[in-house]
């Protein structure tokens, strides 16, 4: 949850990059360098055919879990409007915070 001091921030942040925008236009968002982050979850289900079991007519269906996300990966990129300039796999267990970022330059 965002504290109103981090709320600030970002409105000052906001208004100081539109402020550029206008007085420079496209060639702004050209020098604009962004990063970002991406997990990646991959599920194990069954077929059908595996999940399937013998029963009588009459005994009741057998119940179904949902199927649980198993291991996840964290994917850091980095790029600007060209182009995706690196490009990161996480070892389980890495914490993403701001000195990871800015580590990779």
């Amino acid at each position: 949850m965002l504290t109103d001091q981090m709320k600030m921030h970002r409105k000052t942040t906001c208004a100081e990059l539109l402020k550029h925008y206008e007085e420079e236009g496209e060639e702004f968002t050209q020098r604009i360098f962004t990063g970002g982050e991406s997990w990646v979850h991959h599920y194990d289900s069954e077929s059908k055919s595996q999940s399937m079991e013998y029963r009588h007519k009459s005994s009741p269906s057998p119940r179904k879990f949902k199927v649980v996300a198993s291991a996840r990966k964290v994917m850091l990129f980095f790029g600007d409007s060209e182009e995706i300039v690196l490009t990161e796999f996480l070892k389980q267990g890495n914490t993403v915070h701001s000195e990871r970022y800015i580590s990779n330059f």
